[in-house]
């Protein structure tokens, strides 16, 4: 099973920043153990997965706390489209999970995204201080999350200046 990774912490967000490495869908815990609720850049190519399996695992994470879930890779829009289903299905009266889907960006924009600009709804934002990035299926992209989560100010300042 993948393992969630201290990487360091945000201080504009006050939140701790983890990354997860995961071989595929099954690698991660049922529990990721953050402890808390969280955002997540969910790192993913989908494409040859079955919509039962990413249900599962979105109502894994909304379970665990996930409170704003960033979808990324190959077949995102889908990804998040089934975690707004998972969400209203786990809480029909809310407060629901907040989405975003990143297609054809590249991954830093994503991230920079997930870490700077990804605020759940009211009634869970004090409650959400830890960020994780989940990588599925590629040690390349949890390197980037990791490199990025190191040092939030430079990655934050290098991406800015991109645009």
């Amino acid at each position: 099973m993948a393992t969630a990774e201290h990487i360091g912490e945000d201080e504009v967000s006050a939140r701790s920043l983890f990354v997860m490495d995961a071989k595929d869908d099954q690698d991660i815990p049922k529990g990721i153990g953050l402890g808390g609720s969280f955002v997540c850049l969910l790192a993913w190519d989908a494409t040859a997965i079955s919509n039962d399996g990413v249900l599962a695992l979105a109502r894994s994470l909304i379970a665990d706390g996930c409170a704003y879930i960033c979808c990324w890779g190959g077949d995102c829009e889908r990804v998040h489209d089934l975690f707004i289903q998972a969400s209203v299905e786990l809480f029909p009266n809310g407060p629901h999970v907040m989405t975003a889907w990143h297609k054809d960006e590249p991954l830093d924009e994503a991230l920079w995204f997930a870490m700077f600009n990804s605020y759940p709804v009211p009634e869970l934002f004090d409650s959400c201080r830890f960020m994780i990035g989940i990588s599925i299926g590629s040690m390349e992209w949890a390197t980037e999350m990791r490199a990025a989560m190191a040092d939030p100010g430079a990655f934050g300042a290098k991406v800015f200046a991109l645009e």
